[in-house]
């Protein structure tokens, strides 16, 4: 896998030859034991997608990209986990940065004991790994023609696809604590310095263009680094990356 903050992209294009050889038209009784199935219409996806999360046992890995429908449905399905398996399985969201500030996110981290929230940036498809053994993944038209989702049974896809998923959770930022970032970053020259350090400027320069000694410099950089539990420069700038927080 070349590239983890591409995420779903990748196994996208491993799913893509399986459909095209698929049956064109697929019920949605044909998917409880279809390798894989495409699904043409956007309820149908929904109403798998909850069923798909409803019967989770151990595990929900979740991608949520910043589009209209992404939250809302993400929001029913694990309700309806919560109902049934309150303090069940494991849930893992993995959310576009863009959607930090919406409360329904904030609400679905606190939906049970064992949901967690995390950012990361390129998060642009809605995917779901459900028990290590079934994905659905949404990205309507971008595989093929007409399709709204592609549920996976496919052993190697699916774990791809979770592997992906899971390489930049563990990159990724709380909810939290990336919010308490974003305040951090949003006054007192806190992104022109973030900045600054991915340009590589030396402390003089990056302290000159900010108007402050280098002191000052030195202690705000030394503040970032902690925030983003960067161990050098180079590695806040990569932290900072991951997590969507380098605006051009």
């Amino acid at each position: 896998m070349s590239n983890p903050n591409s995420l779903c992209d990748e196994v996208l294009s491993q799913i893509r030859p399986l459909i095209e050889s698929a049956v064109s038209d697929v019920r949605i009784r044909a998917l409880e034991d279809s390798t894989l199935a495409v699904i043409r219409d956007r309820n149908v996806a929904a109403t798998t997608l909850d069923t798909l999360v409803e019967r989770a046992e151990l595990s929900v890995n979740m991608l949520v990209p910043h589009s209209p429908d992404a939250l809302p449905v993400a929001d029913t399905a694990l309700r309806g986990l919560a109902a049934r398996r309150p303090g069940g399985a494991r849930v893992q969201i993995l959310a576009a940065p863009e959607v930090a500030a919406d409360q329904r996110l904030a609400r679905l981290g606190g939906l049970t004991e064992r949901v967690e929230v995390r950012l990361a940036a390129d998060v642009r498809h809605a995917a779901v790994v459900v028990d290590g053994q079934v994905a659905l993944v949404r990205s309507p038209g971008a595989v093929t023609a007409g399709a709204e989702a592609s549920v996976v049974r496919a052993p190697g896809v699916v774990k791809a696809l979770d592997d992906i998923m899971m390489t930049a959770w563990h990159r990724a930022a709380p909810l939290v604590k990336y919010q308490q970032l974003q305040e951090y970053l949003s006054g007192d020259c806190g992104a022109r310095i973030l900045h600054l350090l991915g340009d590589g400027c030396t402390d003089e320069a990056a302290a000159r263009e900010l108007d402050m000694s280098v002191r000052t410099y030195r202690r705000r950089v030394a503040d970032i680094m902690r925030l983003l539990g960067a161990r050098s420069r180079f590695q806040a700038g990569v932290h900072a990356s991951s997590m969507g927080l380098l605006q051009p």
